[in-house]
């Protein structure tokens, strides 16, 4: 698909309900004027009006009428415009429509018999949902894309009584359509299998009680309105796509991890506060943050006491006689230490002499 803005996905045109479908092919075509790719919208979805048992018909009728009518001729609206016979009412505007996109009118006839295999499939009746006694089908195709890769594709809300020729000639279509691409390589490109599966939830048990057999049935229709994902084979920008689908008209999907990253985009050390510091014993190991503020706080509990009052640290400068009676003091006691104990001595001179 494309990366513009206004480009629409896969998921989009094959699961999203058709008010809301419409209104974003038109501004699509808006903000765009791709007459070209916005033709293979409404393709795209004329297939899954064919398979589905919802009504897509007519879609965006007034929007292809405007471009076939005025839209400069390309070989793209030449070549799907005979299956939009059914959105003119007169045929007057018809024959303009040809006149304009085709030089002679053999050229119309050739386009139109390339694609006649599946026209008289696309706007068929299908099977009502009434008539499904509710049950659920869907449609599961593996097609080979442009590279030669297998890949699956699915349609929910699927008619179980299509044909085996319907599914063909109308996936036919699908596969020449070349707006689905991913990572640049073209999907669709040739039909492998198709078939149609039973996917009916039988509910049992509600809220722990049994569920009796005449609620099962109206149960079970209540479930086949749901949709039905799989979401291991969709990436990751399939899945964001499909919940903003699903939101509510107005609401806005915000992504918080890049919030993240905005608020701190140099992964800067987050400062915490002091007190938290001091009184956390066991510090986590894991936040370099952390260890360096505990490291870089100094302990000023002692300092503090002592400055409390700055007069005592004060004090007055000695005399010269006192600085004098200290020394002579100090003079004193290293005599006294120096001097020996006599009677210690001549206790040691008596054992020597015994």
């Amino acid at each position: 698909m494309s990366t513009q803005p206004w480009a629409l996905s896969q998921l989009q045109l094959f699961v999203t309900k058709r008010e809301r479908l419409e209104k974003a092919i038109m501004k699509a075509y808006t903000d765009s004027r791709d007459a070209d790719t916005v033709i293979q919208y409404v393709v795209a979805v004329l297939v899954r009006n064919a398979l589905c048992i919802s009504d897509f018909s007519l879609i965006c009728q007034d929007l292809v009428r405007e471009i076939l009518l005025f839209a400069e001729p390309t070989d793209v609206l030449r070549k799907f415009a005979p299956l939009f016979r059914e959105f003119f009412g007169s045929g007057k505007e018809w024959e303009q429509v040809t006149r304009r996109l085709y030089k002679k009118t053999k050229e119309y006839h050739r386009y139109n018999n390339r694609v006649s295999d599946c026209k008289k499939y696309l706007f068929a009746k299908t099977t009502p949902i009434e008539e499904l006694n509710g049950q659920q089908y869907k449609l599961v195709s593996t097609f080979e894309d442009a590279i030669g890769k297998i890949h699956t594709w699915s349609l929910r809300d699927a008619d179980k009584n299509a044909s085996a020729m319907k599914i063909d000639a109308v996936l036919e279509l699908l596969s020449s359509l070349s707006i689905f691409e991913k990572d640049g390589v073209r999907r669709f490109v040739k039909l492998e299998n198709s078939e149609i599966d039973n996917c009916t939830r039988h509910l049992k048990i509600r809220k722990g009680e049994i569920v009796e057999e005449s609620a099962q049935t109206s149960a079970s229709q209540t479930e086949a309105a749901k949709p039905s994902f799989d979401f291991s084979t969709m990436s990751e920008e399939e899945r964001l796509q499909l919940v903003e689908m699903l939101l509510p008209e107005g609401i806005v999907l915000a992504d918080t991890r890049s919030e993240g990253h905005k608020e701190n985009p140099d992964n800067e050390e987050i400062s915490l506060p002091e007190k938290s510091i001091a009184t956390s014993q066991e510090p986590e190991s894991t936040s370099g943050a952390v260890t360096s503020i505990v490291e870089e706080t100094p302990e000023p509990v002692e300092e503090n006491k002592k400055t409390k009052n700055p007069q005592s640290i004060y004090k007055k400068p000695k005399s010269k006689k006192q600085i004098a009676i200290e020394e002579k003091t100090d003079l004193m006691k290293r005599k006294n230490k120096g001097q020996s104990n006599p009677k210690k001595s001549k206790d040691r001179k008596r054992r020597r002499r015994k």
